[in-house]
């Protein structure tokens, strides 16, 4: 997530100034079909998430994107000036544990984000991956995020690109670790709470990022929570707050 504190309206002048346009390390512009589910998140604090439709107003991400106390929106860019939809309530899985990154103790990183109204026509809902078990190494995974390009350049942050990564292996038992065969690329500052497409639906959840070798940064593994262990929770959580699966476009 970016750090500095700024107002919601200026980070997104900032994701849209010259130069912001690329996201997600060693990777490529998303297709239409995935711009269509996935969304940029922002805040009064300061920080960028992305995240993934699953009803008109209705996004999940990652919940150590939405727990810290602030005001969030999702920002819609690309259909003239800057527009934010504000969210309405916040619901973060009762097992996260904001400080799984310091024990190094996986959690369920994941929240639903109920928007105060729905998201413009241009969006549609994505599917969620059925409960099929663990992923064999070597599986392929889409991510997609509005992240920065490296470690460190933020103003490459704001526009939607998305990466191919493999399985290579589970943490905790409820994270996959995906990383490229060769090369840096992965997810980055800004990418986490974006989905990870596997056959086209989303089956996980971007969670956190190392460097190569396992050093702090971008480009070495990402780590992504597998929503089809917690789909139960996502599909009653989503019906209580008036959005649920199946209701979208």
């Amino acid at each position: 997530m970016i750090a500095p504190r700024l107002p919601v309206l200026a980070l997104v002048a900032i994701l849209l100034a010259p130069g912001a346009a690329q996201a997600i390390m060693g990777g490529g512009p998303a297709a239409a079909e995935v711009a269509a589910q996935t969304v940029l998140i922002v805040s009064t604090r300061g920080a960028s998430c992305t995240g993934a439709v699953l009803a008109p107003d209705l996004v999940l991400t990652a919940a150590h994107c939405v727990a810290p106390a602030s005001d969030y929106a999702v920002a819609i860019i690309g259909d003239g000036p800057p527009k934010l939809v504000p969210a309405k309530r916040i619901a973060v899985h009762p097992r996260f544990d904001a400080g799984q990154f310091q024990i190094h103790r996986p959690t369920p990183d994941l929240a639903l984000v109920k928007l105060a109204e729905p998201l413009p026509g241009r969006f549609r809902t994505a599917r969620l991956a059925s409960a099929d078990g663990l992923p064999e190494k070597g599986t392929p995974f889409l991510l997609a995020g509005y992240g920065v390009v490296a470690d460190g350049q933020g103003k490459s942050a704001g526009t939607l690109r998305t990466v191919a990564l493999s399985s290579i292996g589970i943490t905790g038992g409820i994270m996959v670790r995906l990383s490229a065969p060769e090369g840096a690329a992965g997810a980055c500052t800004g990418d986490s709470g974006g989905p990870a497409f596997r056959d086209g639906a989303v089956a996980g959840v971007t969670g956190w990022a190392t460097g190569p070798g396992g050093s702090r940064g971008c480009g070495g593994v990402t780590g992504v929570t597998l929503v089809s262990l917690h789909r139960d929770w996502i599909e009653a959580t989503a019906k209580s707050l008036g959005s649920p699966l199946g209701s979208g476009r």
